[in-house]
């Protein structure tokens, strides 16, 4: 035979191979097409088999279904067959004969790791990793929605200007059977951030958690005017209105012409364990009295001194306060309070020149003491420092209260912000010899800037060489 005829031949057979091949994925086609709605209607239903003879069927197919695979060169029919063995193996996945229990802490853990926990609301969308697992099967979705603590986590986040019309009406339907799915008993965590400036144009979903109140356990409420909270709850202070809510933050961003008082929240007297508040008066203090208050953290604190907000607290372990702004004279109280603060934070209030002013911890002992934080602006000159260091966090008279209290600080860090180390490198070694001079703490608790001092003076010495 010629080569030429040997070509022709070869070329003949090829094409009679491709026809053929044509032919069975043109019937496979059609077969996987009627197996992939079949599966998929098991997939979704979690018909999973349960005999040792079923599951020898099913792994049968699969095989089958592998070789129909391995065989057809026509790509929209691999498509197809590969689709129908990915739902064929899904079916002896175990993950679909978990336990109810074991699968309910797996949600749990999808949920909890989420940036946002829970549901989110917005006047547009509604969000949340629970919807995602109850598109997956049918199963999942009925023990997502027979779960009530999995619909307990709201937040409702509005930041349309006014004038924007509102929200459609099944956004706020939807909303509501959130709630419901949330059961009647299960304790609640909620969000609330509005940025709207008038009470009309706050969205009508916010009453419908205020009427959930009873069953708050944490909440975070941020507006821009504290009237407008005062809107939403109209009721009389009672502990009835509050009798879970163990964690509670309350902002509020405008404080031109408002009284920083009558919070309707903390009027109730809530079991509160954990607070924090854009602003507290000294003569609003007693409202937060407490002996269950073990975490209390603000941003602004006015008043002569922390004597009394810390008497009005007996078992405060955590504070965090951003400023204090002294209101009178800081030698009118004498009474001398021991607290059991075993945490404190203070200073990093840049909106208000972080104003720690002297007289805060007049009439203040801390026996107990242990972790100490301060953070210091970034400052511009050499007078600035000094007058950080001297009034405007008040250390000199922090240091003389932790000395006189004989408390064994455990962990003390400086926290200070500067912008060129090369331009004041002996004022910013000063700063920090000064701040931990006769501190009671050790070496290895001594941290600049979350670094061990002794490795934070290395650092330092290393950027001036360089």
């Amino acid at each position: 035979m010629s080569m030429a005829n040997f070509r022709r031949q070869s070329q003949l057979y090829s094409k009679h191979l491709d026809s053929a091949n044509s032919q069975m994925c043109s019937s496979l086609e059609a077969t996987y097409q009627a197996l992939y709605t079949e599966f998929l209607a098991k997939s979704r239903h979690n018909d999973i088999p349960n005999s040792t003879a079923d599951r020898v069927r099913l792994r049968a197919l699969i095989d089958q279904t592998r070789s129909d695979l391995e065989t057809c060169s026509e790509s929209a029919t691999r498509v197809q067959i590969s689709k129908v063995l990915e739902l064929q193996e899904s079916l002896l996945a175990p993950i679909r004969t978990l336990p109810s229990d074991i699968l309910t802490e797996i949600f749990q853990l999808v949920i909890e790791t989420s940036s946002n926990p829970g549901i989110t609301w917005k006047p547009t969308k509604i969000s949340g990793r629970i919807f995602l697992l109850t598109w997956i099967c049918f199963s999942w979705r009925d023990e997502a929605l027979s779960y009530s603590a999995f619909w307990s986590t709201i937040a409702v986040v509005h930041d349309v200007p006014p004038g924007v019309p509102p929200s459609p009406t099944e956004m706020t339907a939807l909303l509501n059977e959130c709630i419901m799915r949330s059961g009647v008993s299960v304790p609640m965590r909620i969000r609330i951030f509005s940025y709207s400036s008038t009470d009309e144009s706050l969205p009508a979903v916010i009453p419908m958690l205020v009427a959930q109140a009873h069953r708050w356990r944490q909440a975070a409420l941020s507006f821009r005017y504290l009237h407008q909270i005062k809107s939403l709850f109209p009721f009389k202070p009672s502990s009835s209105h509050f009798p879970l809510l163990e964690d509670l933050s309350f902002q509020f961003r405008d404080y031109a012409h408002v009284d920083p008082g009558q919070n309707p929240i903390l009027e109730c007297h809530p079991p509160l364990q954990k607070l924090g508040l854009s602003l507290l008066l000294e003569s609003y203090a007693d409202v937060i009295s407490s002996r269950s208050l073990k975490v209390l953290k603000l941003d602004r604190y006015r008043g002569v001194s922390l004597a009394r907000l810390l008497r009005m607290c007996p078992r405060l372990e955590s504070l965090t306060l951003r400023s204090f702004e002294s209101t009178g004279n800081p030698k009118a109280s004498k009474t001398i309070y021991r607290s059991s603060l075993l945490t404190l934070d203070i200073g990093g209030d840049y909106d208000n020149d972080n104003k720690v002013e002297y007289g805060a911890w007049n009439s203040v002992m801390l026996p107990k003491l242990i972790k100490l934080e301060v953070t210091l602006p970034d400052l511009i000159d050499h007078q600035d420092w000094e007058m950080a260091f001297e009034a405007r966090t008040s250390l000199s008279k922090l240091r003389e209260v932790i000395k006189q209290s004989k408390c064994a600080l455990q962990h003390v860090n400086l926290i200070m912000y500067v912008a060129d180390y090369k331009k004041w490198p002996q004022l910013t070694l000063g700063t920090a010899n000064k701040f931990f001079e006769d501190l009671p703490v050790k070496a290895e608790g001594s941290f600049v800037e979350n670094k061990l001092l002794a490795e934070w003076k290395e650092d330092l010495e290393s950027t001036i060489r360089l």
